[in-house]
């Protein structure tokens, strides 16, 4: 079973998805102490709702589907109160609004309930939360209608995020009897990947940051054993470090790719396809679940992680800019294996392109691939303070 994967979950359904798109109109927490709260979803019309816990990190997902959020909904501010240590909301698709409460425990159970439209309130989705705690006196709220409509909100700025030892993953691509691209002056990508992410790991631990290395000699690890080395590491970043090549000997510039299964471009896919050599992805161990809930268990997994992989992969482009030549529309997609686990945020930096004449050069300097790395550094910050809750 994965480690950092589902621990419990619930699926349910409130209606049939009407014809027109819903409306949420306000979301609040309210809360009787700190083992506590309530959580409240006010609605235009009913809706149909899943909804989901997932563990490492501990979380609620709540999806509304065929809805959208009003107006200043998405901008609301909540405090870190007791368990629960953020709201967030995004759009896992065009057509599904997503809500997701971190938790800062596994240990909290959940009751949910729907209310129809009374006097000037809306419909509603609540959520009921616990923490599980024997010495803990816990009190109950009210299902009533009005009580639900009138609890003040606990509304305040959040508390300033601290960074925790986060786990990063470095995969230095190619390796043993895989050379990867053979560079214009006869240099082997498999040892200016396996510098960058040794030179790299230096960097990131000087920044509080615990890192694993898929390999640290020449030797070759599959595709699969990498992404099983990430899970066993509890990786919660994984980077797979490559340098292009192309039949043009004036391609060139940075670029940095996360899964699709439709490439941005044929070059694109092309290039996923020859990396690839099967399609390979992590075996996961779901037997313990009915054969439609182990879908949507990896679907919410999917989901959410290819998102936090694509904010990771916007990070690295802002950072790179400030130093080296990138490709138009730096940021690419691709269905490489190696990025096909389904629960560790992953991204392929491809440094540059070894058929490049300059371009060989310059990766060749440690100077240069130090300021790659900085860039990494720079951008794995802002990842894990802006877009993960700590």
């Amino acid at each position: 079973m994965l480690k950092r994967f589902v621990l419990w979950f619930s699926f349910f359904i409130l209606s049939t998805t009407t014809a027109c798109a819903q409306t949420i109109q306000d979301i609040r927490l309210s809360a009787n102490d700190s083992q506590t709260m309530r959580f409240v979803i006010d609605l235009s019309q009913q809706a149909e709702i899943k909804l989901a816990k997932l563990s490492n990190p501990s979380r609620f997902v709540i999806d509304v589907q065929n809805a959208s959020f009003g107006v200043g909904v998405q901008d609301k501010k909540f405090a870190q109160i007791g368990f629960l240590s953020a709201i967030r909301t995004g759009h896992p698709t065009p057509a599904t609004s997503r809500i997701v409460l971190d938790l800062k425990t596994d240990n909290v159970s959940e009751k949910h309930f729907t209310l129809a439209p009374q006097a000037n309130a809306p419909w509603r989705f609540v959520v009921d939360l616990t923490a599980a705690s024997p010495q803990v006196s816990v009190k109950t709220f009210s299902n009533d209608a009005q009580t639900v409509a009138t609890q003040t909100p606990v509304q305040t700025q959040p508390k300033k995020s601290v960074i925790k030892k986060k786990i990063v993953m470095l995969d230095p691509g190619h390796g043993g009897q895989d050379p990867g691209a053979i560079s214009r002056s006869g240099k082997y990508e498999k040892d200016l990947t396996l510098k960058m992410a040794k030179e790299t790991k230096g960097l990131l631990e000087k920044a509080g940051y615990k890192v694993v290395l898929t390999r640290d000699k020449d030797y070759y690890v599959t595709l699969r054993g990498r992404i099983e080395k990430a899970h066993k590491a509890n990786a919660d970043l994984f980077i797979s470090i490559h340098a292009d090549s192309a039949a043009s000997s004036s391609a060139k510039g940075l670029s940095i790719y996360t899964i699709s299964e439709t490439a941005s471009d044929k070059e694109a896919a092309a290039l996923a396809e020859s990396a690839n050599k099967a399609d390979i992805l992590f075996g996961m161990d779901l037997s313990e679940y009915q054969p439609e809930v182990g879908n949507i268990l990896i679907d919410f997994a999917k989901t959410y992680t290819m998102d936090q992989s694509a904010k990771y992969a916007d990070e690295v482009v802002k950072e790179m800019a400030k130093e080296v030549t990138l490709r138009p529309k730096a940021h690419r997609y691709a269905g490489f294996a190696v990025l096909k686990s389904p629960n560790v945020p992953s991204v392929l930096l491809e440094m540059g392109y070894l058929s490049n004449k300059e371009e060989d050069k310059l990766l060749q300097k440690e100077s240069y691939r130090n300021k790659l790395s900085k860039a990494l550094v720079r951008a794995v910050n802002t990842y894990f303070t802006k877009h993960v809750e700590q």
